[in-house]
């Protein structure tokens, strides 16, 4: 995967310094729900690191073939799971570093605390689409999309974004979307997932794109209880 630079400092309080930031500077938007976009995350050094640690579950040759979706746990706090490469583990204890986790409930008008923190590598090849547009399951406190982008991808391949007043199971992926995270690379989504009668967080991911083949991000989830996903049966879906 890569040697590490003559300069790396896995204790630096630099990046968590630069995320902080990031998230502090960046302003929320209501439109179609409360989300929050932030560009340029991750220190660039730290973030090309981490997309190198990934790297090589790209080259899984079930990746080759169209409509596919692959993944690859990387944290499941409660249980002890987590990753043994250097930027992946900077990366993950600056996303349960307290102040950011503060700055982003703050953002976000969280008042409860996670109890567990879960993430992992989502590749979508060509031709995958969600099932359905849905709010995400209440169990999640924060949920966190991190885009993997290439230069050149197609950047309307971020999460849809739909209105929060109707079932997700109404509307359609493509004709109803609302508006779109950007699919950039090293760019962020939050929100906090909702399900109530008027107000839900109504999203999907698709991959129908001509242009891009694999899309790539970290799905990530402050949790409200403790659990175990390491072991969920993760239907149509393929373990990279």
């Amino acid at each position: 995967y890569g040697g590490l630079p003559k300069d790396y400092n896995p204790w630096s309080t630099d990046s968590k310094e630069y995320v902080l930031n990031r998230i502090i500077e960046s302003e929320c938007s209501e439109n179609p729900w409360r989300h929050l976009i932030v560009k340029d995350f991750l220190p660039k050094s730290l973030y090309e690191g981490v997309k190198n640690e990934t790297s090589g579950y790209m080259k899984n040759e079930i990746l080759e073939q169209k409509g596919i979706r692959g993944y690859h746990i990387f944290v499941n706090q409660s249980v002890g799971v987590f990753p043994t490469t250097p930027y992946l583990s900077e990366y993950y204890d600056i996303l349960l570093n307290e102040s950011i986790v503060n700055s982003m409930k703050d953002k976000l008008l969280i008042s409860q605390n996670f109890k567990d923190f879960y993430s992992e590598l989502n590749v979508f090849t060509q031709g995958y689409v969600y099932d359905e547009v849905h709010p995400d399951r209440s169990d999640k406190l924060i949920t966190m999309l991190h885009y993997l982008a290439d230069d050149g991808d197609d950047e309307s391949l971020g999460t849809f974004l739909y209105t929060s007043d109707r079932d997700g199971k109404e509307l359609d992926v493509f004709k109803d979307r609302i508006k779109s995270s950007p699919y950039i690379s090293n760019c962020v989504l939050f929100f906090s997932p909702r399900d109530d009668d008027n107000y839900r967080t109504n999203h999907c991911m698709a991959n129908k794109s001509d242009k891009t083949f694999l899309r790539k991000s970290f799905q990530t989830f402050w949790m409200k209880d403790e659990a175990d996903w390491t072991k969920d049966k993760q239907k149509g879906r393929v373990k990279l």
